[in-house]
């Protein structure tokens, strides 16, 4: 047998080490290398969570670059958002072209049952969450190269070359190539959620602007997927029309420009095709409701005398505008939901109550099909919220100051947003009536040369140039 010296066994390993380092390095490139076959065509979705529809030609401020988009594209300001106009459902909705009912998500997270009450899990993955294909799905197996910036239900997706999801753990749960790169461009200070969290929504805004634009320059990905949230927490915080909201609404414009100077720098405006949404409108509300006081009232939800829940056979759990009411106890579920549903039928500050026979209007699952689908669903009146109190004795709140909140059902008209396409292939100068937002992900689709065969949106043929992509 060959004997080795201790320096030639080094030597060896220090050989089988670089070709193995060697293979990490193409098996990294390979998977974002694009497809030779495709076409250098681009799709950006921006969404400004929270963008209400009235804001969009409102001279009290200025959005020079959403405007101009929309003036040298396809506008609606009749883009209807999917019930409950909430964020993570909305954005969901957006990426697969489907309604709640199909991709199954209906609050930032889910709700989940348990014997005292409903809470609500948000630190999950998308496969926890969903199985619906979207658009980044449809894309990555074409072989283009698929992005996202902080857009739910996207944590951990195997279909997305980058990712910095909006979800708990965004920083841990970055792609490490992405990460690797924000690092060492300063964009993040450290690989830290602790610190990225420190910040303010501003700031955060900032990190995820800055991200979305080295990706343009340095990856030129066919798919990006964009969110913004700081409209969202200042409409939430202020309410909207006000002077804050106002301005909320110009930083994201300036955020959007610099998107655009990005594409210019990357030498791909003019492949490029642009789409900019919300998920949802605003109300503003002076009031909250608490079903579960008025529960407890009529002794659907027992407590002691320190205000600890001892017995729940039914309870109400806020999604801002709308409630979920949720039966806990099986043996007595059919009378409890008929007490409930008198008693909060008839309350005030709540102006609708619906049954599951109702909820194939909205887009919504059966309860026994979605353990996160109430046994009743509420909205709120006009100017009204829902929140969670179980103790005390009025069942309305009033708040110090007004505030903004969203959640309602989809034909809430202060729920309706915005729609802008522009850019590559798109019309100019055409404004459209109403829009499902179902319609995004199968018309973005359409311009990279896709079909999503599980989408339920129409594809927007108008919007293209000289007819039909």
């Amino acid at each position: 047998m060959r004997k080795y010296t201790f320096k030639t066994f080094l030597m060896f390993s220090a050989i089988q080490f670089s070709f193995c380092w060697f293979a990490v390095i193409q098996l990294s490139e390979n998977q974002v290398e694009k497809n030779a076959d495709a076409d250098d065509t681009y799709v950006i979705i921006i969404s400004i969570d929270g963008f209400p529809a009235s804001a969009l030609w409102d001279e009290r401020f200025p959005l020079p670059a959403i405007r101009s988009l929309a003036e040298n594209g396809v506008w609606s300001t009749h883009f209807v958002p999917s019930t409950p106009t909430v964020t993570w459902p909305n954005h969901t909705t957006l990426a697969t072209g489907v309604f709640s009912d199909k991709h199954g998500v209906l609050t930032n997270g889910r709700f989940v049952r348990t014997h005292r009450g409903v809470g609500r899990q948000s630190n999950l993955d998308r496969s926890d969450l969903t199985s619906h294909p979207a658009i980044f799905d449809v894309a990555y197996e074409a072989g283009l190269i698929t992005a996202e910036v902080n857009w739910p239900v996207t944590r951990n997706a195997e279909t997305l070359h980058f990712s910095m999801p909006d979800a708990p753990g965004a920083i841990r749960s970055t792609t490490p190539q992405l990460l690797g790169e924000l690092l060492e461009a300063g964009i993040l200070k450290d690989d830290t959620d602790a610190t990225f969290r420190s910040g303010t929504i501003l700031n955060r805004d900032e990190i995820w602007t800055a991200a979305a634009e080295h990706l343009i320059i340095n990856h030129q990905p066919n798919l990006l997927l964009f969110h913004l949230l700081n409209v969202d927490s200042t409409h939430h915080q202020f309410g909207e029309g006000t002077h804050p909201g106002f301005t909320a609404l110009t930083l994201a414009d300036a955020h959007v420009q610099r998107i655009l100077n990005a594409l210019d720098k990357a030498g791909i405006r003019e492949k490029t095709s642009i789409f900019l949404v919300s998920d949802h409108g605003f109300m503003n509300v002076k009031q909250e409701v608490h079903p579960n006081i008025l529960l407890r009232q009529h002794g659907l939800i027992e407590s002691d005398d320190s205000g600890n829940l001892t017995g729940t056979r039914v309870y109400a759990v806020s999604n801002g505008g709308t409630a979920m009411v949720f039966a806990l106890n099986p043996d007595t579920k059919e009378q409890d939901l008929e007490e409930a549903y008198n008693v909060l039928s008839e309350a005030e500050g709540i102006s609708r109550v619906l049954r599951p026979d109702e909820y194939h209007q909205y887009g919504l699952p059966q309860p026994d099909e979605n353990s996160s689908m109430g046994d009743l669903l509420l909205n709120a009146s006009q100017h009204v919220s829902f929140g969670n109190a179980v103790m005390g004795e009025n069942h309305i709140k009033d708040h110090d100051r007004v505030r903004g909140t969203h959640g309602y059902l989809s034909d809430v008209p202060e729920m309706k947003t915005i729609f802008i396409a522009s850019g590559y292939g798109i019309r100019s100068g055409m404004e459209l009536e109403r829009i499902d937002n179902r319609s995004v992900a199968p018309t973005a689709a359409r311009i990279l040369g896709l079909v999503m065969e599980d989408a339920d949106g129409e594809i927007l043929e108008e919007i293209f140039e000289n007819g039909e992509r």
